[in-house]
């Protein structure tokens, strides 16, 4: 009988529990459900961010210098206009009173080579191309820098969704629990267990705060906002489409196999080939590959000699005028040691921005590879989490404060698979978080957002 009213007064002391850990954990928010009153979606800050970061005004200030450069590089030398006296006899000074004695303007221009200007104006235009090409390459850099910084400060958002509903449970059992010892009804130790619990919790949220503090800073950056901006994440609609498309073949099997994505993502070999046409490193490669293979051209054309052609005008004073003509050849006696190095230098410098687009490629090739295979990853493990080890936490801790209630359970086992379904829950927000970084790691790997069916 005393152990019946032992039992009963538990039931009794622990009711106020049960009510706090089923709002707060039964009805746990799955991903994609955080408030989106006032938030600050990831579409807006993008287009904050490409609209006033420094790096795309460097950019484009760079493209308007290469601009500037096409005409001058295609346009002739400035002539020359040279004037001076001739014949002046001495020690008399006199502008008369010889008849050679003259006074003369002569004007000269140089004619380069043949098919030279040509060929630095179509280098100067790919060097304009590779300058728009960095300005791609910028604004793709900054959206995906800025994606994955902001998935970082989703991650610590739902984890603090999960501390404090985590908190609020375990200071109702530690209420509960003090009021039952007060009663002599439960031991110390589970008040202590309940305490070091709530105090593993504080140590938690302290770390959450500093993760907070150093993602705002970091999306604060890209922004020009006050580094201390508060910044309101919301779980964006693609990445909540890939959390709940169904899993691609390979994925959640035993079968050792090539997982692919599914959902309508595109496959592996797909994605490679979209990264092949959208990358902006290998337009920019390329450009400079064209720009490397023109200036080789005029550094072959500038081997040929050019010509200058002079004109000039005598006034004497006594005699008639005269005029003057006459052309000059510029003699290569050093072509070997200064024209064809430059050739050599050239076309040392064009096949060596080749072999690197080459490497290029494969690097690209190995980095959608990684980046699909740790999104294939991330994406299984929280499939698992929230459709296996969650429900199955939930339940262990539903049935285990059940035993407890009746008297059949202690508390340290309570709070053991208590700590296991908050570990549970704290993964799955790193989850949730870790697979729109490696999305956007991804994307940043393909060169452009990737679409798929069932968005």
């Amino acid at each position: 009988m005393k152990n019946v009213l032992i039992g009963y007064a538990k039931h009794l002391a622990l009711r106020a529990a049960v009510p706090a850990l089923a709002a707060a954990l039964w009805a746990a928010l799955p991903p994609g459900t955080l408030a989106q009153e006032s938030a600050d979606h990831l579409g807006d800050l993008v287009e904050e961010a490409l609209a006033t970061h420094p790096e795309i005004d460097a950019a484009r200030s760079r493209v308007e210098a290469a601009s500037a450069r096409v005409p001058q590089v295609g346009a002739l030398p400035d002539p020359t206009l040279s004037g001076g006296l001739m014949n002046v006899p001495l020690p008399e000074v006199s502008l008369s009173g010889e008849g050679m004695t003259m006074f003369s303007l002569q004007l000269s221009q140089r004619l380069p080579p043949r098919g030279l200007r040509a060929a630095r104006e179509r280098a100067a235009e790919a060097e304009l191309e590779v300058a728009r090409a960095e300005v791609d390459l910028a604004g793709w850099s900054i959206t995906t820098r800025l994606q994955e910084a902001y998935f970082e400060l989703l991650l610590v958002a739902h984890a603090e969704e999960v501390h404090h509903r985590t908190y609020a449970t375990l200071e109702a059992f530690e209420a509960s629990a003090a009021a039952a010892y007060g009663q002599g009804m439960v031991p110390q130790r589970d008040i202590l267990r309940a305490q070091t619990e709530l105090a593993g919790l504080a140590e938690h949220m302290a770390e959450l705060r500093q993760r907070r503090g150093v993602a705002e800073a970091e999306v604060n950056a890209f922004l020009g906002r006050d580094t201390r901006a508060p910044i309101r994440p919301v779980v964006p609609e693609r990445l909540t489409a890939l959390l709940e498309a169904e899993p691609g073949p390979g994925l959640l099997t035993e079968h050792l196999m090539h997982a692919e994505l599914g959902g309508g993502m595109p496959t592996l070999t797909e994605l490679q080939e979209r990264a092949l046409e959208d990358r902006p490193e290998l337009a920019l490669s390329g450009h400079r590959l064209s720009a490397a293979r023109h200036k080789a051209e005029a550094a072959r054309r500038d081997r040929n000699p050019g010509v200058a052609i002079t004109g000039s005008y005598a006034f004497r004073s006594s005699r008639a005028d005269m005029l003057s003509a006459g052309v000059s050849v510029e003699l290569p006696l050093f072509r070997s040691r200064k024209q064809d190095q430059a050739v050599v230098e050239a076309e040392g410098t064009a096949e060596a921005i080749r072999s690197d687009r080459d490497g290029l490629i494969r690097e690209i090739r190995r980095q959608v590879a990684e980046a699909h295979a740790d999104l294939v990853r991330a994406r299984e493990r929280a499939i698992l989490l929230e459709e296996g080890v969650i429900p199955q936490a939930r339940a262990t801790v539903e049935s285990a404060a059940a035993a407890y209630r009746a008297g059949e359970g202690d508390f340290t086992s309570l709070m053991e698979v208590f700590a296991v379904l908050f570990r549970s829950e704290i993964e799955h927000a790193h989850l949730t978080a870790e697979v729109g970084q490696t999305l956007a790691r991804l994307e940043r790997a393909v060169g452009s957002e990737i679409p798929w069916e069932n968005r």
